[in-house]
């Protein structure tokens, strides 16, 4: 299931409420300043007068209180507008099969008033608003158990702290939204989402992370996570993904390059052909020593490995040793002997070899020239084809998923739910 907060990740709030607590302000005699309308929109209004009017008499504090929300309703219904893109994000979301749900720190009032406004009110299977004496991380809790979720299934995406705190608190992946009240609060902490559209791709791949913290089991062994797929199928940037959200959920890791542990020219050259490619490329008994002490060892390490520019040994990479670390290593042709046995979770990731031509067009011709495509019709594409047709990758992987869109990855098998 897929949460929302309601102010400021979907609905304009600032554009309602903030002329409704300016006028009050004045009405009631209340001096505020810009930053304390910009807690209001983060906070309650209990938090809001507490900061700018801390003498006020409990009675005339709950007159305020009654005011604002009736104006606030009223200037919900009669303006009330969404961010750009939300409807449709939501609309989209709901077409591919994800239930939602809204988690705001609202009134139940407040939160039909801006549904009913905006039309969103049936794209939602289920709406958790404000207890009074309950957290938003408490409110959260009590649905799951009740619904019996598993946090793995669930993301919250939110604009503030309160709603940061509410997925940690909750062990559930969180997507921050760049464009709300409290950016400056999350920003560092999380993955942050720019627009609607990077929002459904940031939940697409979320889902997918979330999926393979749950199925490597951290215990007290360091382990191996191979990201693997045909040349331009997007390793590394599934792989760095993968890192920031490990990292965000606590979970110390390091990227290792294949590419790193390139043989020099004389010996890939060899044999220019797709099998020589597979047997010479790269130098994968180094690979293999190197994966076998970091896992056994908890002292750090320098390994001097190949300038593939420069087709030297002068490149330096630090190998961080740890107890419980996550060593992800992305490359092309992993899971074959010697490494494979050492690889303790295996991805791959599949996309056509028509798409590995746009995307090799795009990224290789600059640096290579047009050239590159013939090597890749004549060496990389055949020896991708000998090696699937060899090893068995898709069939013998842990996970497969289609990466044709990158930005939204699906899981092939085993299939997850939504």
């Amino acid at each position: 299931m897929i949460f929302f907060d309601l102010d400021g990740t979907l609905y304009r709030t600032h554009e309602t409420s903030l002329p409704v607590l300016r006028l009050l302000c004045d009405s009631y005699g209340i001096k505020h300043t810009k930053e304390d309308e910009e807690r209001f929109l983060i906070t309650t209004t209990d938090s809001f007068l507490e900061r700018a009017a801390p003498d006020m008499p409990v009675a005339r504090r709950e007159a305020f209180k009654v005011d604002l929300r009736r104006n606030e309703r009223e200037a919900v219904r009669t303006g009330g507008r969404l961010f750009e893109g939300a409807g449709e994000m939501l609309a989209e979301l709901r077409a591919a099969g994800f239930s939602l749900a809204i988690c705001g720190m609202g009134s139940e009032e407040y939160i039909s008033c801006v549904l009913d406004r905006c039309g969103i009110g049936d794209f939602f299977d289920a709406v958790l608003c404000r207890i009074d004496g309950k957290t938003k991380s408490q409110v959260l809790s009590e649905f799951l158990g009740k619904r019996q979720l598993r946090p793995e299934d669930c993301i919250l995406i939110g604009d503030s702290n309160t709603d940061f705190v509410a997925a940690k608190d909750n062990c559930i992946p969180f997507i921050g939204v760049s464009y709300g009240y409290g950016v400056a609060d999350i920003k560092d902490k999380t993955v942050m989402a720019d627009s609607m559209t990077q929002i459904i791709d940031e939940i697409y791949k979320t889902l997918i992370y979330a999926r393979i913290e749950k199925d490597i089991k951290i215990g007290r062994k360091s382990i191996v996570i191979g990201v693997s797929g045909v040349d331009a199928s997007g390793k590394t940037f599934f792989a760095d993904g993968l890192g920031r959200y490990l990292e965000q959920r606590g979970l110390h890791n390091q990227i290792i390059h294949l590419d790193d542990f390139h043989n020099p020219r004389t010996i890939r050259k060899r044999d220019d052909s797709p099998q020589g490619y597979i047997d010479f490329a790269f130098n994968l008994q180094q690979l293999h020593s190197v994966l076998t002490e970091i896992k056994s060892s908890s002292m750090d390490r320098d390994i001097t490995v190949l300038d593939l520019d420069s087709d030297t040994y002068t490149k330096t990479i630090h190998l961080s040793s740890k107890r419980n670390a996550i060593y992800i290593l992305e490359g092309v042709m992993l899971f074959r002997p010697p490494i494979v046995d050492i690889i303790d979770y295996k991805i791959y990731l599949d996309i056509d070899f028509d798409e590995v031509i746009r995307r090799a067009g795009k990224r290789d011709i600059p640096k290579y020239g047009t050239g590159i495509l013939d090597r890749y019709a004549s060496r990389y594409i055949p020896a991708q084809q000998l090696f699937m047709s060899t090893y068995k990758p898709r069939e013998t992987c842990d996970l497969l998923i289609d990466n044709n869109n990158y930005r939204r990855p699906q899981v092939i098998h085993p299939h997850p739910p939504l």
